[in-house]
């Protein structure tokens, strides 16, 4: 018996490691229900989901909305630059290690770690912008890193194996979304206290209060988690699951997982898809005046949040194959992104002749500000489908939590490689060509190779097996009963 229609093979499909071959990564899990309809909901993957949506707007939502201010909103770039280098520098290590230790700890507790660390980057740029202490921002910017990576890897998992296949696409994109509503509320608070500056310089401190009050959200909500082994879908069955294995074990999956030849492949846009944050801040704080910066992170954030989940349901369209609706997304990402890149590189010849002071702002050259800051609204908007995108992508070959672990570990890895090599290369003054040239010479490589591992995704919707909690076959899904586990 099979548990794949597809013209990819089980053995492309699974870890080369000899000790996950023969397991079975997308079956489905009996589970038993229960009676009370309240709990029902309470551990249905819906609810799961906004729980991690939550998580998102407490914490990188917050991160983003003041990241979307430019440079922090702080009056220079390079102090927030320094700060979010040495954060995803930290994260980039621990996220590697996603399978292992989603394996050990699970997805709530990894979490709940993650929501620990959230108050301290709201902190570390309020205590910055007050008192100009540098070094608390990059010692918390720091220690944020470290507990973020956990969320990092949990949100990876649960994102990818959590949702059925035909509603993947659209819980992807609803978390994603969430982490703009953060911004959408941070952005409008910002800009009504900071709609008078029309000049350069840094946004209120009290913007940073309203920030740090959001993050204190994160831990409260992860404690509302169920255990994913008790996790329903809507069909009435459990999360995909593998048995435990041990540490030593795990690492030495890791290792077989980053040298597949897709992995590989794969890791060009895995840097790519965050890297232009702190290419795009630096552009925003040195181009842009302090409320114009404000109410970019409020229009981008929005045009995310309504455009993200349209991208998703493009992905869960049931009439067509997965490999279609990869090839079609992939074309929806690909043609604005390059646009965006090409424009830039016009804008910036155009600010070269400008004087170094010049701060664009949308009231007094309107017309300008907009043919500027264009760009970056393309970059805002589709960034997060390239998130969806490639989670979707992943989702693809694989379905159990602790694969997809290792899977969206290694993925956040080297996503916050990228981000910290952006920030890195901007955490000092220098030729501003330099970091778009190395964004667009990533943007060249990345999608061919990205465009190689699209045309592996199975043409045909996979059709899987249930098995119990030994992993035991009971039935085939396709002839199981759907049962009403949100009714009554």
């Amino acid at each position: 018996m099979t548990s794949i229609q597809s013209d990819t093979s089980v053995k492309e499909r699974d870890d080369p490691a000899v000790e996950s071959q023969s397991e079975d990564h997308d079956a489905l899990r009996e589970i038993e229900i229960p009676v009370d309809k309240w709990r029902r909901r309470y551990r249905s993957v819906a609810f799961q989901m906004v729980i991690m949506a939550m998580l998102a707007f407490s914490g990188p939502s917050m991160s983003n909305a003041i990241s979307s201010l430019g440079g922090g909103g702080l009056a220079t770039p390079y102090t927030a630059n320094t700060a979010s280098a040495t954060q995803y520098s930290v994260s980039a290590v621990i996220a590697m290690f996603g399978g292992p230790i989603i394996g050990l700890i699970g997805v709530p507790t990894a979490c709940i770690i993650g929501g620990l660390g959230f108050p301290l980057s709201g902190s570390g740029f309020y205590v910055n912008s007050k008192y100009g202490v540098q070094w608390y921002l990059i010692f918390a910017k720091a220690i944020y890193g470290l507990t973020s990576a956990f969320l990092y890897i949990a949100e990876a998992a649960a994102m990818i194996s959590y949702p059925e296949e035909h509603r993947r696409g659209f819980y992807i994109s609803i978390w994603v979304g969430m982490r703009n509503v953060g911004s959408i509320i941070g952005g409008a608070i910002s800009l009504g206290l900071n709609i008078a500056k029309n000049g350069a310089g840094g946004v209120s401190v009290n913007t940073y209060v309203v920030f740090l009050v959001m993050e204190c959200l994160g831990v409260p909500a992860a404690l509302l988690l169920s255990p994913t082994r008790k996790v329903i879908r809507s069909d009435g069955y459990g999360v995909p699951m593998l048995p435990k294995k041990s540490w030593r074990t795990e690492v030495k999956l890791l290792w077989e997982h980053h040298k597949q030849t897709r992995t590989l492949m794969l890791i060009p846009i895995f840097i790519l898809t965050y890297f232009g944050d702190g290419v795009w801040g630096t552009y925003l704080s040195l181009h842009f005046s302090v409320r114009a910066r404000a109410l970019s992170s409020l229009v981008t954030s929005i045009a995310a949040v309504l455009l993200n989940p349209l991208f998703g349901m493009i992905l869960d369209r049931k009439k067509v194959g997965p490999r279609k609706k990869a090839n079609v997304a992939f074309w929806v990402f690909t043609i604005p992104g390059l646009t965006m890149l090409i424009w830039v590189i016009c804008d910036l010849h155009w600010f070269g002749n400008q004087s170094s002071k010049l701060r664009l702002d949308y009231a007094s050259r309107s017309g300008r500000w907009f043919v500027a800051w264009f760009p970056y609204f393309i970059y805002a908007t589709t960034s997060w489908m390239s998130q969806t995108l490639v989670y979707w992508v992943l989702g693809q070959f694989a379905s159990d939590v602790t694969t997809n672990a290792r899977t969206g570990g290694v993925f956040r890895s080297w996503e916050t490689v990228g981000q910290a090599v952006s920030y890195g290369i901007n955490s000092h003054v220098g030729n501003k060509y330099i970091p778009f040239g190395i964004y667009f010479g990533l943007f060249v490589i990345a999608m061919p190779l990205f465009w190689l591992v699209v045309q592996t995704v199975p043409k045909e919707t996979r059709v899987v097996n249930v098995v119990n909690d030994d992993g035991v076959v009971v039935k085939e899904a396709k002839t199981a009963t759907v049962l009403p586990v949100l009714e009554g």
